[in-house]
């Protein structure tokens, strides 16, 4: 119970920094086929739900620390501390990801602004998953000592990222006009921006869609591979904190198979399918939604269990 703060912060910063960075990606590549207004429509009501993501992994690395009005002090050697280095980091990236969704919410400033703002919080943000990443790599714990530790924590950051924001486009028709939105526009008027048409719309969630499902695809094999080489590397000197049997690593890797697989099914169902087959297929907006809801949950269940084993097999050397 001890590892949940840190489990659920490095696991929630990493899904928040991934989901940023896809967005970036849908963005720039849709750009050549849609118009602005049209990928605003789609990618917004994602990028709002990415910021109380962040939020509650800031929350959780600061019950961490056992007594949270100790929190400055984490603050206070940037330059020697990798651990202040982290929090100043995702500090700092929470406070660009806020700083571009006011723009964007407001509608302020070009579009080209924007675009960099954007640009500057995504490569803030890879330079916090390494900075994460590096404060794991301790000569004194050599299980964790590893290549496999920044892999991981990049492939964590990539697949959540990217079933995230796939499940926030399956649920856009309910996201676009909820309560909570529609609160917010009460609270802070929005800029004014023109309509999209709802075909188009409609036409590039389906393109993400596919996407989302190949890159999904591709990272499953990734991902089980740096598992396995992780926990297939022989023993250090000393004892792991916790040891953990061949039983649970199976178990996260079936759900990480079953997971991504569900996303593999809905791109080979959609693949497969004729246009107007695909469009009627898109219209089940309550089938689609669930398909990749359950993915999604299946992969972070996989992947807390998978946070728990690294965290577990800490194997300190020396004094």
């Amino acid at each position: 119970m001890s590892e949940w703060p840190l489990t659920s912060f490095t696991i929630l910063a990493q899904m928040a920094v991934g989901g940023f960075i896809v967005l970036g990606f849908v963005q720039v590549l849709a750009r050549s086929k849609y118009d602005s207004k049209t990928i605003d429509r789609i990618s917004d009501p994602a990028l709002y739900a990415l910021g109380p993501i962040m939020v509650l992994a800031l929350m959780a690395s600061i019950f961490h620390l056992g007594d949270p009005f100790h929190s400055p002090n984490a603050l206070r050697n940037p330059f020697t501390s990798p651990l202040s280095r982290e929090i100043w980091f995702g500090v700092g990236f929470a406070a660009l990801g806020f700083a571009y969704s006011f723009v964007q919410w407001k509608r302020w400033f070009t579009p080209k602004v924007r675009q960099i703002l954007a640009g500057i919080t995504a490569l803030w943000g890879i330079g916090f998953l390494w900075i994460m990443s590096s404060v794991y790599l301790l000569r004194t714990v050599p299980s964790w000592n590893h290549w496999t530790t920044p892999a991981q924590f990049f492939t964590t950051a990539a697949l959540l990222g990217t079933l995230a924001i796939a499940t926030a486009f399956s649920a856009h028709p309910y996201m676009r006009n909820s309560p909570i939105i529609r609160l917010a526009e009460r609270i802070v008027p929005r800029g004014e921006s023109e309509e999209a048409d709802d075909i188009k719309a409609s036409a590039l969630i389906r393109e993400c869609l596919n996407g989302f499902g190949f890159v999904t695809v591709l990272l499953l094999p990734l991902e089980i591979i740096i598992a396995l080489f992780n926990y297939g590397r022989p023993a250090g000197v000393n004892p792991p904190v916790e040891e953990f049997t061949m039983a649970g690593l199976v178990v996260r890797l079936v759900l990480l198979v079953v997971g991504a697989g569900l996303m593999g099914m809905f791109l080979i169902k959609m693949t497969r399918a004729q246009e107007h087959n695909r469009e009627r297929i898109l219209t089940r907006s309550n089938a689609v939604l669930a398909l990749v809801t359950a993915s999604y949950l299946l992969v972070i269940v996989s992947e807390v269990i998978g946070r728990f084993m690294f965290y577990g097999s800490m194997d300190r050397i020396g004094i």
